[in-house]
């Protein structure tokens, strides 16, 4: 389930704000609400609204009911007309037979204890799959965090060369960046751009050396969003670039498919 799912079909906001989740379902809520900010507006923009709503419900009574309330209210003890009072007597036929009320009680109640059940389960199994259906957010989120969290420490490391490769003439809007370790020649690379790659097709990186290009490994089909580990460059790289190649990688890159390059 996607942020814009969650927001507009999946009813997982509104029951937040009712009260209706568990404390689980009510922390992951919190936890998406902290790393989204459109979340925290939409549930913002939620309570607003029944607050909206259930003020406009409440209507002041009118003036004068209370006092046509009180005008029809005695508080005199009624008056019993002694002589015009009946007493009604019920005659039972001796052969009739009274039922007692207790065992229609007891059917009736566990017909309502069967159907309490029955609507306990689906209430639980539904529970149950939103509970699960949020848990993978959160794992999903923190994974992602994850990664964005190990780019910036890239970033940040003072041994790293940082190249940026941008995009060809083929995809002018692709954009990758290489952190190349020129203490133990590890190179970590972060796709900010690339099309998704045709079935049977993988991206290529490579190296512009002294004796021309050097395999630098495939990346992955997944590639959005994660800091990839890739081959150690072996020599004094005057470049990287990346092609699209058959699955698996080629020996040489293939020029007509370069789709980002940058010097270093």
């Amino acid at each position: 389930m996607n942020i814009k799912e969650i927001i507009n079909d999946s009813g997982l906001l509104e029951e937040y704000v009712l009260g209706q989740l568990n404390p689980t379902e009510m922390a992951g809520v919190e936890c998406l609400a902290k790393t989204y900010p459109e979340i925290q507006e939409e549930i913002k923009l939620i309570s607003e609204s029944l607050g909206k709503f259930y003020g406009s419900q409440e209507k002041a009574p009118p003036a004068y009911l209370k006092d046509k309330i009180f005008s029809q209210m005695t508080f005199d003890e009624p008056l019993v007309d002694e002589e015009k009072e009946e007493i009604i007597a019920i005659s039972i036929p001796k052969n009739s037979k009274v039922l007692p009320l207790w065992p229609k009680l007891a059917v009736a109640a566990s017909v309502l204890l069967a159907l309490g059940s029955v609507f306990l389960v689906f209430k639980k199994n539904d529970l149950e799959s939103k509970n699960m259906s949020l848990n993978t957010n959160v794992n999903d989120l923190q994974g992602l965090l994850g990664e964005k969290e190990k780019t910036l420490l890239a970033f940040q490391n003072i041994d790293n060369k940082i190249v940026t490769l941008k995009g060809t003439e083929k995809q002018a809007s692709s954009s990758v960046s290489v952190f190349w370790n020129q203490k133990d020649n590890n190179v970590l690379l972060s796709v900010g751009s690339l099309p998704k790659p045709e079935k049977g097709k993988q991206y290529q990186l490579w190296y512009i050396g002294e004796k021309g290009p050097v395999d630098m490994g495939m990346l992955p089909t997944d590639f959005d969003g994660k800091l990839l580990t890739m081959k150690t460059v072996n020599g004094k790289p005057a470049a990287f670039a990346i092609t699209l190649e058959k699955e698996g990688g080629v020996q040489s890159p293939t020029l007509e498919q370069l789709y980002v390059i940058g010097n270093v």
